[in-house]
């Protein structure tokens, strides 16, 4: 299963906290704020429970993705630099950490591409464990982990009932009329009138393009509100979405008439995004199908050559 690797670090964490939180239950799973003196080492804290031991979490998500050699670099670094805040941290984590005895530290990364960086996290462990600080156990060890290794909760993620189902355009009144009086009303207009001038009026032009605009902004909303609370259902709507894209840039619309170019692409992401995500209201896909038409005109992967015949 391929999974994303690109990602920002606050991102990152959250998409991790829900993951962290759905193997071991919300209730077990305690984040550590960095605001004020830093996370000496640690995100979350798995307080644990019946045979799930005590567990410390910390998020990492490399800032190269392509060159593996340079990723293992940086996680190396990162897991030798927060397991050493363990022992620099110590009067403050047993402050924290009071009456656990913790058997693992784990380091979560979006991939994980080469063993060397299991092996000096590890080792980094055994250093750790010979300062026989309070709060570890005897076994303390310390891996590494990616997304692979959280794959039956990604997929839970990506089943989840997304809410809400229909968000609300944020400041509509005044976004959609910058918006629709902008650059992207502009094109809209544009494109619409090439394809349709022959068989609309300008009222119906006007009216079409109110429409995609309105769409537009949903679809907007809609996806940075999926990214911020429910990334798994973001990138799979990411990638349901360019992959239409690439299928449209490679083969073209099977029709040259404007009218049934825009019915069957709006058609064709409806099906892809029910399919890759069973649990979509209809209502959600229709609109995000709308407004990523609407894109696709503002953009210009869906063109049209002139007057509609």
């Amino acid at each position: 299963m391929k999974y994303r690797r690109a990602w920002d670090g606050g991102e990152w964490q959250g998409y991790a906290l829900q993951l962290v939180q759905l193997r071991h239950g919300h209730q077990n799973v305690q984040s550590v704020p960095d605001h004020v003196g830093g996370d000496a080492g640690l995100e979350f804290i798995h307080i644990g429970g019946i045979n799930d031991p005590p567990t410390l979490y910390q998020c990492y998500a490399p800032g190269e993705t392509v060159d593996n050699k340079k990723a293992a670099i940086a996680q190396r670094a990162k897991a030798n630099k927060d397991l050493q805040k363990l022992i620099l941290n110590k009067d403050k984590l047993c402050s924290l950490l009071k009456n656990l005895s913790i058997k693992r530290w784990i380091l979560l990364c979006p991939f994980l591409d080469n063993k060397d960086v299991i092996g000096s996290t590890r080792a980094k462990a055994v250093e750790i464990r010979k300062a026989k600080l309070p709060f570890l156990a005897e076994d303390f060890d310390a891996l590494v982990h990616c997304q692979e290794d959280f794959a039956g909760e990604i997929e839970i993620l990506r089943q989840q009932t997304m809410m809400p189902m229909t968000l609300p355009i944020l400041n509509a009144d005044t976004e959609f009329a910058a918006t629709r009086d902008g650059t992207i009303g502009s094109r809209i207009t544009e494109k619409l009138n090439r394809g349709f001038k022959a068989s609309l009026s300008p009222e119906q032009i006007e009216q079409r393009r109110n429409a995609y605009v309105r769409a537009h902004l949903y679809r907007e909303n809609l996806l940075e509100e999926l990214k911020l609370n429910h990334p798994a259902l973001w990138d799979r709507s990411i990638q349901t979405l360019s992959a239409e894209e690439e299928r449209l840039a490679a083969v073209g619309a099977s029709s040259d008439i404007p009218g049934i170019q825009l019915k069957e692409s709006v058609e064709r992401i409806e099906l892809a995004l029910q399919k890759d995500l069973p649990n979509m209201a209809l209502s959600f896909a229709t609109q995000v199908a709308i407004g990523t038409v609407g894109e696709w005109l503002i953009r210009c992967p869906l063109d049209f050559p002139g007057d509609d015949a």
